[in-house]
């Protein structure tokens, strides 16, 4: 080794040179072992600061200790662990030399100014926001967030189901609604007009329309419980125009769904146009049912009770064979007490026909022809149907009603081919 860090001048060992001092370098050893275990801190008096050696070559010894430290390094790049036990903690917190007391800050001390409104201390002005209805509709309208599927017959539409309960109570009340799906009729709804109603729902459209027609509108919104929607067809049904041949126009649309009340509604708007229907196709094609309300109704327009017989007459003539089970019960809408005596002899006679002879021969029909005839306590009298005039027919009295006329069943389809050429003005009541 070149040197000892001894304080101990040391030369390089050749021929004639002195000896080392082994002595004192034991004697340094051993202090430098005492500084190691403990021991030498408590020799030197218990100083702080170890003594430097007074001798011109000595290196210097760094000493660094803590007491949050366990590593004790001494001279260059050579690190000694030191346990624990090795410094007596009671000793060292006791001396002032080791022990640094700070004087605590203010903990209350801020940088920031003292809490007050943003408004007060900045003057910032914000761009206009755009209305919250605006980005609900993008959502509502992005078929990419709907999670709610509804199918009608082979379409598919997906929705958003809290908009169809803020409107429908049907869906409100919607049993199977953690399917994510629903089935609609199609005999109720189609497709058109789910989608124009469901449109309407998101405020796209003010009004239900495009390419779906006021009948489809109503008839899926009865089925889907929109009261809102129901409003406003039978406001535009209410409508004083909505009479005659439109009336009829809108029964028929409303045959392919199953909105009966609607039906009937229509049809007691007939009224005059009722003979210029019973000249038409449109009345022998129509089923049972219909006809007999039909003829039930009190305010259809026509002159005589006779005509609604001759109607009877005509829709049974047109497919007798499979028609003829129903004659008895199509006889019931007749008011034979509002018949002419003339003409209920008439019907108390054998005919050529096999129709009218049919007819007349029925026991339930004889009954009532003879109880026509004669006044008993139990009979009611019927109410009037809504009689009017029309000069071009040849066999109408003014006022209409029982007048005592008269008429074959081939002078009432004559009338009937007469409507076919050109169809007159609305009728007037007899009244009028």
């Amino acid at each position: 080794m070149d040197e000892f860090v001894t304080g101990i001048e040391l030369k390089k060992p050749g021929n004639g040179g002195p000896k080392v001092d082994q002595a004192k370098i034991d004697a340094l050893a051993a202090d430098l072992a005492a500084a190691i275990t403990g021991t030498y801190m408590k020799k030197m008096g218990g100083e702080s600061q170890l003594k430097k050696p007074e001798t011109k070559n000595l290196r210097s010894l760094s000493i660094e200790s803590s007491l949050s430290n366990q590593d004790l390094i001494i001279g260059e790049n050579v690190r000694t662990n030191i346990p624990k036990e090795s410094f007596n903690s009671e000793k060292i917190s006791s001396e002032k030399s080791l022990a640094l007391e700070l004087e605590p800050l203010n903990v209350k001390f801020s940088v920031l100014p003292k809490q007050s409104p943003s408004n007060d201390t900045l003057n910032c002005r914000q761009t206009p926001k755009e209305p919250i209805d605006e980005q609900l509709l993008l959502l509502l309208n992005d078929p990419e967030l709907c999670s709610f599927k509804i199918y009608v017959g082979k379409y598919k539409f997906r929705c958003h189901l809290q908009v169809l309960q803020a409107y429908s109570k049907y869906f409100q009340n919607y049993e199977d609604a953690g399917t994510l799906c629903a089935h609609l009729p199609t005999d109720m709804v189609t497709p058109t007009a789910f989608h124009v109603i469901y449109n309407w729902m998101l405020d796209i459209t003010k009004r239900p329309k495009g390419g779906c027609s006021l009948v489809e509108i109503y008839s899926a919104a009865t089925f889907m419980k929109i009261d809102e929607l129901l409003e406003f067809a039978f406001g535009c049904f209410n409508e004083s125009s909505v009479s005659g041949s439109l009336a009829f126009g809108l029964f028929l649309e409303a045959q392919r769904f199953e909105i009966r009340m609607f039906q009937f509604l229509m049809l007691s708007r007939v009224e005059e146009f009722f003979l210029p229907l019973v000249a038409s196709k449109e009345f022998v094609q129509l089923d049972f049912y219909w006809v007999r309300e039909l003829l039930s109704i009190h305010s259809v327009g026509v002159n005589s009770e006779i005509e609604i017989f001759m109607s009877a007459v005509r829709w049974l003539s047109y497919d007798w064979s499979n028609r003829k089970t129903h004659m008895e019960k199509l006889m019931g809408s007749v008011r034979f007490c509002l018949l002419p005596a003339l003409f209920l002899r008439f019907l108390q006679a054998e005919h050529k026909t096999l129709v009218l002879n049919s007819i007349c021969q029925s026991p339930k029909v004889r009954e009532k022809v003879n109880k026509a005839f004669v006044l008993v306590k139990e009979f009611d009298p019927p109410e009037q149907r809504k009689w009017i005039f029309n000069k071009r027919c040849p066999y109408h009295r003014k006022p209409g009603g029982n007048q005592g006329q008269f008429f074959t069943y081939q002078q009432f389809l004559n009338y009937l081919e007469s409507l076919h050429e050109s169809l007159p003005d609305h009728p007037r009541s007899s009244g009028s």
